[in-house]
Parts: C-alpha cells; sequence; structure tokens
C-alpha cells in the first residue's frame, strides 16, 4: 500500500511491466533529489542493514552472464554493510566479488578504485585466512600490491607484497611480488636496487648472476650465446617450439625486467641478463619475452660487439616475432630497443621517428606506460640530433613532456627536461648557453641526484649536451673535460645514436687545442682521435648518411692541425656537402664554421668571410639564435657586407 500511495503521488515510477501475479517489479524514483531526501530519512544504523539487503537481493537475482553488467552496484551495496556480516562464507563471497569488481576496475585504468576494493577484500579475510583460503589470500594480496604500484601509494605496496613473500608457498608465486617491487623501483628512480631485487628473484628461481660483473664474465657469457648460437638460422630460431615451463616464464619475465634499470645504472649486468633469456629461449622454447631478448641481443651485437649485420637480422627477427604471435603486451618495448639502438646502424636518424611512435602507441594503448615515456623521450632526443629546425622541436618537446609528466614517469620526464633545455640554450633563451641551468632543468640539482642512484644514461646524455654545447661555443677545455664524464659513463647508453655522436664531439675540441698543448698531450690526442675516427668508419660503411659527413669533418679538422692543406679542403668540402645531402643542417653549419677559421688562419679571408656567412645562414634555418648572435660577436669583419682580401 505504501508503494501505491508514492505511485499515486508521482514520487516513484514503475520500469517494469506487471508480473504474473499483477505486481510490478522495478521502481525508479521520479527524481535524484527525491531519492537522496528519502535517503536521508533513513536511521544511520539502519543505512548498512538496508544496503546490504539491497546487495543481497541484487546478487540472488543476477544470474552467471549478467553479474559483470551489475558487479559494481553490488559489491558497492555488500560493502557498505559488510561489517555487519558475520557469516564467514558470505563474508569470503563478499571479498571474492570485491576481486572481481577490482579486476573489472583495473581493466578499466581506475586503478584507484581496484585498489579500494581489494582493500576490502582483504580487510574480510580472517585472521586464519591463507591456512583456509590460500589461493583467494595470495591473488588479493597480489593484485592489492600491484594496483598500489599503478596508484603511487608505495607503502601499500610495500606492505601487501612483504605479506605475500613471507606467505606463498612456492618461488613461482613469490616471483610476482618481486615483479611489483622493481617496477616500483624502476619508477623511484631506485635504479640498483631494482637490479638487487631482480637477482634476488633470479636466485629463487636458480639462476645466479653477479651483482657487479667483471669484463671476463661478459666475455664468458657472450661467449656462451655464441656457442648456443651457432649453426642456427633465424628461421630456425623463429620456429622455436613455445616455451611451457611455468617457471621458465617467470625467470624470462624477472630477467626482462631487469633490462631498463641494469641498461642505465649497472651496462656490464647487461649481456649477461640478455645472454641468459638467449639460453633458456634456445633450450626450453620461445615465451614472448624472447622477442625482447632477440631485440636486446641485437642491441649488444651493435652496442658491444660492433657487428651491425647480425644485429639488423636479430631485430628483424625480434619484429617478426611480434608480428607472428600478435605479442601486444611487449610490442612497445621492442620496438623502442630496435629504434634506440638498430635502425640508425644502416637507415637515416630520421627513420626512427615512426617507429618511436609507433611504440608511444602500443605502450599507451597496453599500459606499458615506462616503455612508452623512454619512446617519447628518445624520439625528442632523436630529432634533435637529426637536425629538426629547434623552434618547432621546442614546441614538440613541450608536449612530450607534458604527456610523460600525465604517465608520472619522473625519470624520463627529467631526461627529456635536460634535452628540451639543451633547445632552450641554443634558442638563446638564458645567459650562459654551456651550462644548462634555466626554465626546464637546473643541472646543479639533478647532477647530485644522478651521481646517487648511479644514472649512468642520464650521466651520459647530461655530459655529452655539455660537451657539445661548450664546443660550439668556443669553450674548449671545458668541451673535452665534459668529453672526459661523458666517456666514463658511456656504457649507459649502448648501441645508441649518442655513442657515435660522443665520438664525433670527442675528437673536435682535442683538435680545436692541439697547438696550444705539449707534444706528448699533442700525441695523445692524436691517438684518441684516430681511435674514434676508425669506429666512425666503420659506421660510416653501414650508414654514410649519417655518419660520413662527420668522419669527413674531423679528418678535415686532423689534417689542419698536421699542415696537411689540400687535403683538409678536400675534407671540409665532403663534410659539407655529406651533411647538407643528408640533411643534418646543424652539422652543415659547423663544417662551414670549421672551413671558415681554417680559410682565415691562412689569411683567405675573402674565403673565410664566404664560408662564415654560410655558417650564419645555417645556424640560422636550424633556429639557434644563441650560435648566430655568438658569430655574430666574434666574426663580426668576417659577415660584413663585403670582405678585403
Amino acid at each position: 500500500p505504501e508503494l501505491v500511495e508514492a505511485i499515486h503521488a508521482g514520487v516513484i515510477l514503475p520500469t517494469s511491466e506487471l508480473d504474473a501475479q499483477l505486481l510490478i517489479q522495478d521502481y525508479k524514483f521520479l527524481h535524484d533529489r527525491v531519492q537522496q531526501a528519502a535517503y536521508a530519512l533513513i536511521d544511520e544504523n539502519q543505512k548498512q542493514i538496508i544496503h546490504l539487503q539491497i546487495g543481497r537481493n541484487l546478487l540472488q537475482k543476477t544470474t552467471d552472464k549478467t553479474l559483470a553488467d551489475n558487479l559494481f552496484e553490488i559489491v558497492d551495496h555488500l560493502n557498505i554493510g559488510v561489517e555487519i556480516v558475520s557469516d564467514e562464507q558470505e563474508r569470503s563471497q563478499i571479498a571474492k566479488l570485491n576481486l572481481m569488481a577490482a579486476r573489472k576496475a583495473k581493466a578499466a585504468a581506475a586503478y584507484a578504485v581496484a585498489l579500494k576494493y581489494l582493500t576490502t577484500g582483504i580487510q574480510l579475510l580472517k585472521s586464519d585466512s591463507w591456512q583456509r583460503d590460500y589461493d583467494l589470500s595470495l591473488t588479493l594480496h597480489l593484485e592489492a600490491a600491484e594496483a598500489a604500484y599503478l596508484c603511487r601509494d608505495f607503502n601499500g605496496m610495500e606492505r601487501w607484497s612483504l605479506v605475500v613473500l613471507k606467505e606463498a608457498k612456492t618461488s613461482l608465486e613469490q616471483v610476482k611480488a618481486y615483479e611489483v617491487r622493481i617496477a616500483t623501483c624502476v619508477l623511484q628512480t631506485k635504479l640498483v636496487e631494482a637490479v638487487k631485487i631482480g637477482l634476488q628473484a633470479l636466485e629463487l628461481m636458480g639462476v645466479n648472476l653477479p651483482e657487479l660483473p667483471t669484463a671476463l664474465d661478459v666475455q664468458q657469457k657472450l661467449e656462451e650465446a655464441k656457442t648456443a648460437l651457432s649453426g642456427r638460422s633465424i628461421e630456425e630460431l623463429t620456429n622455436l617450439r613455445t616455451m611451457t615451463e611455468a617457471d621458465k616464464s617467470a625467470t624470462m619475465r624477472i630477467l626482462s625486467n631487469m633490462i631498463c634499470p641494469a641498461y642505465q645504472a649497472v651496462p656490464t649486468l647487461l649481456p649477461l641478463i640478455v645472454c641468459e633469456q638467449l639460453n633458456l629461449s634456445i633450450k626450453h622454447g620461445n615465451s614472448p619475452f624472447s622477442a625482447f631478448a632477440y631485440a636486446n641481443y641485437g642491441m649488444i651485437l651493435k652496442g658491444v660487439a660492433n657487428d651491425i649485420e647480425r644485429a639488423d637480422q636479430f631485430s628483424q627477427l625480434a619484429i617478426s616475432l611480434v608480428e607472428k604471435f600478435n605479442i601486444r603486451d611487449i610490442k612497445c618495448k621492442i620496438l623502442l630497443i630496435v629504434a634506440l639502438c638498430i635502425i640508425h646502424g644502416k637507415n637515416h636518424l630520421r627513420d626512427t621517428i615512426t617507429v618511436l611512435q609507433e611504440a608511444y602507441s602500443s605502450g599507451i594503448e597496453n599500459g606499458d606506460f615506462e616503455y612508452a615515456s623512454y619512446a617519447a623521450m628518445i624520439k625528442c632526443l632523436n630529432l634533435y640530433f637529426s637536425g629538426l629546425d629547434l623552434t618547432e622541436l621546442e614546441q614538440e618537446m613541450d608536449l612530450w613532456c607534458h604527456a610523460i609528466a600525465q604517465l608520472e614517469q619522473e625519470n624520463n620526464l627529467g631526461q627529456n627536461q635536460m634535452h628540451r633545455q639543451v633547445v632552450l640554450n641554443l634558442l638563446g633563451e638564458v645567459e650562459n648557453p654551456c651550462r644548462l641551468l634555466g626554465v626546464v632543468y637546473n643541472e646543479e640539482e639533478s647532477l647530485p641526484f644522478y651521481l646517487a642512484v648511479n644514472g649512468r644514461t642520464a650521466l651520459h646524455y647530461l655530459y655529452l649536451h655539455k660537451l657539445i654545447l661548450c664546443y660550439l661555443f668556443e669553450e674548449f677545455t671545458e668541451a673535452v673535460e665534459n668529453a672526459n664524464f661523458a666517456e666514463q659513463n658511456l656504457e649507459g647508453a649502448t648501441g645508441m645514436i649518442t655513442v657515435p655522436i660522443f665520438h664525433f664531439y670527442d675528437s673536435l675540441p682535442r683538435l680545436a687545442t692541439y697547438s696550444s698543448v705539449s707534444n706528448s698531450e699533442q700525441e695523445y690526442l692524436l691517438f684518441k682521435v684516430t681511435t674514434n675516427q676508425e669506429k666512425m668508419q666503420k659506421w660510416a660503411e653501414y650508414a654514410p648518411m649519417n655518419f660520413q659527413h662527420k668522419y669527413d669533418l674531423v679528418q678535415a679538422e686532423k689534417a689542419r692541425v698536421l699542415g696537411n692543406i689540400v687535403e683538409a679542403e678536400e675534407f671540409y668540402e665532403r663534410a659539407i656537402a655529406g651533411a647538407n645531402k643528408n640533411e643534418y643542417i646543424q652539422e652543415e653549419a659547423l663544417a662551414y664554421e670549421l672551413a671558415a677559421k681554417f680559410y682565415q688562419s691562412r689569411g683567405l679571408s675573402k674565403f673565410a668571410s664566404t664560408y662564415m656567412k654560410e655558417a650564419h645562414y645555417c645556424y640560422g634555418r636550424w633556429g639557434a639564435k644563441s650560435k648566430v648572435r655568438d658569430l655574430e660577436a666574434k666574426y663580426p669583419h668576417l659577415l660584413a657586407t663585403s670582405s678585403q682580401n
């Protein structure tokens, strides 16, 4: 009678047809405000009972097929009244429903909501749940640890993962907790700690790797991998059986999780990790992470063994496995490694850009925010080194900084801000272009942090940028100092484009100081330059579009200091033509500038003026306003409209 009266009053509306007993089954309030007013009239002590009853009724009416559609509504009602549930079986059922709701929320990237459901699920467990309901206890705690990591609740992650490590019965179950702990350390830029946790997990799985490998350890592991691969074609590796052993698959996952922190902080460990994955794949079959291993092995072949052809083959193998098995979860990782370390070995650096964009999109689509942010950061770096207009590049870097910030990837955000500050320095936004102190980045704050976490990759970037800037603005002694620091951290950039760029810019300031140092220093200097050039010549064989003009420019400078005038002239012209042909505008500008100084030193002011004007024009086209102003201040006589010979 109360419902009938409310319907007649228009406060409640029927939403279903009459049933067999001529009764209406479903109703709704006329307006949310009416519902809120009615809800406010309920006594606080009664609300829990009412919500619990609603949840129970909804659950009773729901079938297995319709549960997913009504899951959140049911669980939300039950959770409000769960404190007054005393029946153990019902509490366990509600805990399972919370787990289901959490997984559904997590799939929709609603991580905070998922964590709330999981916390409630854990609270519903009895004190002896690990003995009485082991599987549910394990799953809830593992899921809670991961959700806490995704929510940046590091204390929660620590608490729940430690419970798993204490209570889990098998190594395989403990490994999942280790994975979350590694990921959390990477997110917090605790790179060395991430590696140590990975080594502990591997030990649990029967794999022992040294914490600080020696050169001999690396050599032995590479030889083992070479032996294991001996006689096996790329096609044979593609068609290896599928890895089925759960423990081997878990070991592959842990090794993959260690790749990123090891690359940045313990680079000597990287070949051991990759070779271990390679051996596991050959012995036990391919897993999805085998594709990642092959891509990383390609990186090592190129970066350590300088085997560019074989490196390219392994990168193609990795990509073919991604397509063959539709491995979406790690596609981002593989595309990143290929673009970061392999493509520029045989193709123009610009060809990495579309692959990095695809890597980013794949990472976002599949929840791999860590590697997606790496792809974004490396895209910005490669655009810079490929000679993109600096004004356009700065705007793009700004957008990518916002994107990486939204992904909450602080490590990559800091590095991208470093790259962006370099561009701002060149655009003339700072007083001293040789120091990375500006609106988006402060080297004085970052350097102690990088040193504290042993961030070898970040240190390499920082000193390389400072080397280039100091050289461009004729601070040659400081440039050489930065070159020495960049070289100390070169292992943190295995296979990257920054390695040949370092060798290029390492030679130039040394040659610039040649005439002002002692004979013994000159001898050492020429030895360094020759060593750099031997490497550059090898790279230029496979990718002349990226490296030949760099080699030629250093050869020109070397010929200059040795007094080989004709040879110097020839190599300056080659460098200018090569940089122009391959659209490296910044290196075309530099080649013109060095040629101008060469002609000026010989008293050929008309030639010097012509070349310096070309340098001025090219730097202007690049957008390097600070360098344009620097040339105008230092060489006004060469940039004047007319010049006397």
